[in-house]
């Protein structure tokens, strides 16, 4: 059987979901692919993706969806697509999004907190790298095609519909929560602006709202 699949996208909730599966799976069946440099990473993950410069990208996708496939993992999340996977089955995906304003501006809490940006707020917000993160991190897939989809605003009815749609009984966890900048917390304008830059992302969360 295909694993579950976890569409991670980045500040969306999912290290919450990522923790509860870490509690229900053994760790052995539990295969995470986050970059060379964070420690949940997969050995075999760390060493295709980083260390094999020299196998085209197409070929390292394919040895880690083979991996994948054929070791009986239960449990796959990675902010790299899993559509980009020959094994990857939507029946058996699920995502979790976020209000892109709360999104963005935990993105940029987060960054600035680890060193990785030095930029304004309002700069980090224009940089085009930073806008529609949710509808670049799911890649080739169509949400509309995922076992599951939730929001963030309703992280338990998430979970309470991918236990039963799988048969598991992962828990309610919740893990790195953070606030927006408080001079920004409430800014009307700011926020439409943010909806304005994210409209493909304020599209997909207003989509899944509708469907959770």
């Amino acid at each position: 059987m295909a694993p579950l699949f976890f569409l991670h996208v980045p500040r969306s909730g999912g290290a919450s979901l990522c923790h509860a599966a870490g509690l229900a799976f053994p760790a052995g069946r539990i295969f995470l692919l986050y970059g060379k440099d964070d420690p949940s990473t997969h050995p075999f993950a760390r060493e295709v993706m980083e260390c094999r410069d020299d196998v085209p990208v197409g070929e390292r996708l394919r040895m880690i969806s083979d991996y994948v496939s054929g070791t009986g993992v239960a449990f796959y999340a990675s902010h790299l697509s899993a559509g980009h996977l020959p094994c990857f089955d939507p029946r058996r995906a699920v995502t979790l999004l976020r209000r892109p304003y709360d999104r963005v501006l935990s993105h940029y809490a987060s960054a600035r907190a680890q060193g990785r940006t030095d930029l304004s707020l309002e700069a980090f917000i224009e940089d085009p790298r930073n806008q529609n993160v949710q509808a670049r991190a799911l890649g080739p897939v169509d949400p509309d095609a995922l076992a599951v989809v939730g929001v963030l605003d309703d992280y338990p009815g998430f979970v309470a519909r991918l236990n039963r749609t799988f048969g598991l009984d992962l828990a309610v966890i919740h893990r790195n929560r953070g606030n927006p900048p408080a001079d920004a917390a409430h800014s009307p304008a700011l926020r439409a602006y943010v909806e304005r830059l994210n409209a493909s992302d304020l599209d997909l969360y207003r989509r899944a709202a509708a469907r959770a």
